[in-house]
């Protein structure tokens, strides 16, 4: 009869945080290597301000041009222009 290996997950949390480590090098003196790590954070939604401005910009350059268009046409292309930026 075959024994049934059983394996225990960790319930400690593996270390994240750490981004700097201090080593001994061969000289016996301290260096501290950095591991750059890229932190991504959600960009922040454009404000109301900022939306209104940019509409303002695509309406004037609309009506300049003879388009056709509405408001809501230039504030949500306002608003998809904004987030790419």
């Amino acid at each position: 009869m075959m024994k049934k290996s059983v394996v225990k997950a960790s319930s400690k949390p593996k270390k994240t945080t750490s981004a700097v480590k201090s080593e001994k090098s061969s000289k016996g003196t301290k260096e501290t290597a950095a591991r750059s790590r890229k932190i991504t954070t959600g960009k922040a939604e454009p404000s109301e301000a900022e939306i209104s401005k940019k509409a303002y910009e695509i309406y004037n350059e609309r009506i300049r041009r003879g388009e056709n268009g509405t408001p809501t046409d230039d504030w949500n292309k306002a608003i998809e222009i904004l987030r790419k930026s």
